[in-house]
């Protein structure tokens, strides 16, 4: 996916405020941080919930963080059927990890 979006032309920024023109200015440079292309300079989720546009409803008597995200699998170089092989694994462990949760009724 990053070779294929690396591919793409380079296009000019778009102004979102002049797009978004009756959006709160904060939703507007909030989205603007969470749009960042490269994910080491975009806003972690911890970071967007202390933005001032959360303000109002911030609590962090409430809110837990997540683990890291652990991108090694996106960035593995492989032939499509290896692909496919991790895509059914990481599917398999899933649903193996998550079929007895009380609170998902998706699975017989």
């Amino acid at each position: 996916a990053k070779n294929y979006i690396k591919s793409l032309p380079k296009v000019q920024k778009k102004d979102f405020a002049s797009i978004l023109k009756y959006a709160n200015p904060l939703a507007v440079n909030l989205l603007e941080k969470m749009l960042v292309l490269d994910a080491e300079k975009r806003v972690t989720a911890a970071e967007a919930l202390m933005h001032p546009y959360f303000e109002a409803i911030h609590d962090p008597e409430e809110e837990i963080e997540a683990e890291k995200y652990d991108d090694t699998f996106d960035n593995m170089d492989l032939p499509l059927d290896e692909w496919k092989r991790e895509f059914s694994f990481v599917m398999a462990s899933t649903i193996a990890r998550w079929k007895d949760h009380p609170d998902i009724g998706i699975f017989p």
